[in-house]
């Protein structure tokens, strides 16, 4: 991953996905345990957000759903933020998919 000043600014659309991400109001830690599964295809944290928050947010989640080193494993935080019927929600809905 490039480093902060190497990625390239985010254009509107895809700050605007990041902000829809992030006014949610979870820590990325939640949000991935909550969400991971229905995210097929990530790249909204190879680009920079002007928001430093926003950048960090969306550093973090992508941080965790490529499992890169120091984040957190996703079962661990599904532990962490899932009630055990919210789990097993999420594990239905990923086998659907």
């Amino acid at each position: 991953m490039p480093y902060p000043g190497e990625r390239p600014p985010a254009d509107e659309g895809r700050t605007t996905m990041a902000r829809a991400m992030f006014a949610e109001g979870l820590s990325a830690g939640e949000y991935a345990a909550r969400y991971a599964h229905e995210i097929a295809c990530f790249s909204l944290d190879e680009i920079r957000y002007a928001d430093p928050k926003l950048d960090a947010w969306i550093q973090d989640l992508g941080d965790i759903l490529f499992s890169r080193d120091g984040a957190p494993a996703l079962a661990e935080l599904r532990a962490k933020y899932l009630t055990p019927e919210e789990r097993a929600e999420v594990e239905r809905e990923r086998d659907e998919l």
